[in-house]
């Protein structure tokens, strides 16, 4: 296999299926779900990921916030997925691969950590003790979603957050409360996660 090619994390669609049980944040048997990730999933080249269904893609999707307000990133041209371009996201995160994320049972966290450090700063440092587990994003309505299956988290910070991709994204702090009237301004996923965004205990994740 050509080196250059990016393997990314994928569970075969079949394996998950059971669990996929509507559309949205799915919050039951979460945990289960974990297990059938940790226990069934493949390294695949991204490309051929990218436009196989029997696939779904695993994507940690962690919501920074800062009291009553989450922080967001909207998608310039400047970034590799074409199809998101100009769309809010209120979640930081992105394809876990072996060559920098390795494997093992916590090959979520650590995927979940490169992918926070690599788009955003964090002032004072990243720091996962209060990351807690919200729910698993299922979406079949478009072909980007139908490839994926989103980790969704949220993670309290206190300082300031700036991207660092600048060519690929730009970061503002969002109210929670003014969320709903920029949904359809989203990307498919965050519209998914407004209503967990209103402030409320999650789970705590790896029992961090």
């Amino acid at each position: 296999m050509d080196q250059a090619v990016e393997r990314v994390l994928a569970v075969p669609t079949e394996k998950l299926r059971p669990y996929l049980t509507g559309c949205g944040l799915l919050r039951d048997r979460a945990d289960e779900i974990f297990r059938v990730i940790l226990e069934n999933h493949v390294f695949l080249p991204r490309p051929a990921a990218e436009a196989d269904p029997g696939y779904r893609q695993i994507i940690p999707y962690v919501a920074l916030l800062r009291g009553e307000e989450v922080f967001s990133t909207r998608r310039l041209r400047g970034g590799t997925e074409t199809r998101l371009h100009g769309r809010i996201a209120l979640g930081v995160g992105g394809h876990i691969n072996p060559e920098t994320d390795g494997d093992g049972d916590d090959v979520l966290l650590r995927g979940l950590r490169r992918e926070i450090e690599e788009e955003v700063a964090i002032d004072g440092g990243l720091d996962l003790t209060a990351l807690h587990f919200e729910g698993i994003i299922n979406d079949d309505a478009n072909e980007v979603s139908l490839v994926h299956l989103g980790l969704f988290c949220t993670l309290p910070v206190t300082g300031e957050v700036t991207v660092r991709e600048t060519a690929k994204l730009a970061g503002a702090w969002l109210r929670r409360d003014a969320l709903p009237d920029l949904a359809p301004e989203m990307e498919t996923w965050s519209s998914l996660v407004i209503d967990a965004l209103r402030p409320a205990p999650g789970v705590p994740l790896y029992g961090a």
